[in-house]
């Protein structure tokens, strides 16, 4: 039987030996119940160990490609014949992805407390409990840490059974959309482009109401009635507007009076650079008509794929009997649950916060002292603000220097003269050379 194996390759011999066999099995060059060669012959012929001929074979033998008979060896194991040569694999087409120079959903790396996620990610990995399948709704222990951290942070009140996690809001958004029958939504104008995603690849019908300086038309929500309203009071995204305390208690009464439902993303509403955060709108309704969202990918990191929603009693018990799941590791979930109960992310947040804070202002100081035509809004909170120059239309120069135009996120066409500016991803320096470029161009 001839094999050849190359003992430069970075392929260990035996994975190369238990390929070469397997591939001739499939090919019929080795037909079924043929004897091959002991593993000591095989060994002195091609020049190996034992332990690599042996390693081999045991592979082969998992899968049942090859048996052993006491005391003769090992045989090939009668097959069906599986033509293994090359096909002429077809190319896939990619759709064509601008990406923004300074995109809204990055976070400065180095302020990562990769350290201390070591540190937790060692303990949870040595915990063998968790090897085993966990709650489908969530881990009773990020529920539980989560219920502290943001009725202490964001003013939410609810019980941990009212608490469910995903590996995104856009999955849980889903889930909503589910349990809620797929009705028709209404979105803010602009709006987040991923929430239309959803909707459109699920053939959901949407209206839009606009938003104003404070946060969205409330009157236009009544108007549409819809039994579904997403908005992100916080930091309206992409405006960057913060919802007032009276729109707030209007919209509640609203949805209240209509049997309707708010689902209040709360993107990153620890961002607040002035002042303390506002409370969410799940903290004020007393009415249980909003269903709150969150996630962690912006407050620790983008990858880390945790999100959390808190739906009201009636849809809670809907969640439980529907046999709907968070989709997210038990490991995961366990490393999260305990950077928010060691204290981790309150002390992260606090120092991020100052960090971005700072960085904020510094780009903001420099774009009114070299370039005091243009406007800025949105940068007291967030990750992103709005930089408009009025009377202008961005749009082709925006495009040109990769840089998001905010009409990108309305269906009016009343916000040409903007560009949203994400700061996670580059230096204070960078952003402002970039825009300089910009709008020097303009």
């Amino acid at each position: 039987m001839f094999i050849n194996l190359d003992k430069e390759n970075t392929v260990p011999l035996y994975e190369q030996l238990y390929q070469d066999i397997k591939k001739k099995i499939l090919n019929e060059h080795l037909a079924g119940d043929v004897k091959l060669p002991s593993k000591r012959q095989l060994s002195e012929d091609l020049s190996v160990s034992m332990t690599t001929v042996e390693r081999a074979y045991n592979l082969l033998v998992d899968e049942n490609m090859i048996y052993t008979k006491k005391k003769s060896g090992h045989y090939v194991m009668p097959t069906e014949t599986l033509q293994t040569q090359d096909k002429i694999l077809s190319a896939i087409k990619m759709p064509e992805k601008s990406e923004s120079v300074l995109p809204l959903g990055e976070v400065d790396t180095s302020i990562v407390q990769n350290d201390v996620i070591k540190q937790l990610s060692a303990a949870v990995f040595a915990d063998i409990s968790l090897l085993n399948s966990g709650s489908k709704s969530g881990e009773a222990a990020l529920k539980e840490a989560v219920r502290e951290y943001l009725y202490v942070n964001r003013g939410v009140q609810c019980r941990t059974e009212q608490i469910f996690i995903g590996p995104s809001t856009e999955h849980l958004l889903e889930q909503v959309l589910y349990l809620l029958g797929y009705p028709k939504i209404t979105l803010e104008d602009p709006g987040y482009p991923t929430v239309k995603n959803v909707l459109e690849r699920l053939n959901i019908p949407y209206d839009t109401a606009p938003v104003e300086r404070d946060g969205i038309n409330v009157e236009k929500v009544k108007e549409l009635n819809n039994k579904l309203t997403h908005i992100t009071p916080s930091h309206q995204f992409p405006s960057g507007a913060v919802m007032s305390l009276n729109k707030r208690i209007k919209l509640l009464n609203a949805v209240s009076e209509r049997d309707s439902y708010l689902i209040e993303d709360d993107y990153d509403s620890e961002f607040r650079y002035t002042g303390r955060p506002l409370s969410s709108l799940q903290g004020l309704d007393q009415n249980d008509r909003t269903i709150y969202m969150n996630t962690f990918s912006k407050s620790i990191y983008p990858s880390l794929r945790i999100a959390v929603m808190i739906l009201p009693p009636e849809l809670a018990e809907k969640y439980y009997k529907s046999g709907l799941s968070c989709n997210v590791s038990r490991q995961m979930q366990h490393i999260v649950a305990r950077f928010i109960s060691g204290g981790y992310l309150v002390r992260h947040i606090n120092r991020i916060r100052k960090f971005y804070g700072e960085k904020m202002r510094r780009i903001v100081l420099e774009l009114k002292k070299h370039h005091p035509e243009v406007e800025v809004s949105g940068e007291h909170t967030g990750m992103h603000f709005v930089l408009r120059l009025p009377g202008a239309d961005l749009r082709n120069e925006a495009e040109k220097h990769k840089i998001t135009c905010m009409s990108a996120y309305s269906s009016a066409e009343n916000f040409n003269d903007r560009v949203l500016v994400g700061i996670g991803g580059k230096s204070a320096e960078e952003i402002v050379e970039i825009l300089g470029e910009f709008l020097g161009e303009v």
